[in-house]
């Protein structure tokens, strides 16, 4: 018996189209799963903020590639001070790039931030927990940025 006889090749097209166009989702959409993993391949992760929050606010932060002048310390006394009702969860060293104006890349420490459980979101973010990131440039000890997420 032949193979759905006279329609095999209608169907051989409509599988083949159905494998391309689910190969070019998987490749450029940016919900899928392989995208975002290629995308975020080789960035450093933070507590609590995903690749997809720091990439909407152009943020890129990458393995550090030289030595700090400025201690982590004074990076977290800083943010401490930017939002004195948070905490400090992590500090880590990273090569920040901006992805929106393609600046030179500059050696930073990142402060993640977080608020206690009982701190309300803000109602438009509602459901996430508020957070917050600081970014410190590690040669000089000034602020780069700082960037908060449904802050109480």
């Amino acid at each position: 018996m032949r193979w759905l006889g006279r329609h095999q090749t209608i169907v051989l097209v409509l599988v083949l189209a159905g494998a391309v166009w689910g190969a070019l989702w998987l490749a450029y959409d940016i919900r899928s799963p392989i995208n975002q993993y290629v995308r975020a391949f080789g960035s450093v992760e933070i507590d609590g903020w995903s690749y997809n929050d720091l990439d909407s606010l152009c943020i890129r932060l990458e393995p550090a590639n030289g030595t700090p002048v400025a201690a982590a310390d004074g990076a977290g006394l800083l943010a401490s001070k930017k939002y004195p009702d948070g905490y400090v969860r992590e500090i880590v060293l990273v090569s920040l790039h901006d992805t929106c104006h393609g600046a030179a890349p500059v050696l930073a420490w990142a402060v993640a931030v977080a608020w206690p459980a009982t701190a309300e979101a803000s109602p438009a973010l509602a459901g996430s927990r508020p957070k917050a990131i600081v970014l410190v440039d590690a040669k000089t000890g000034e602020l780069i940025a700082s960037h908060a997420l449904g802050t109480p």
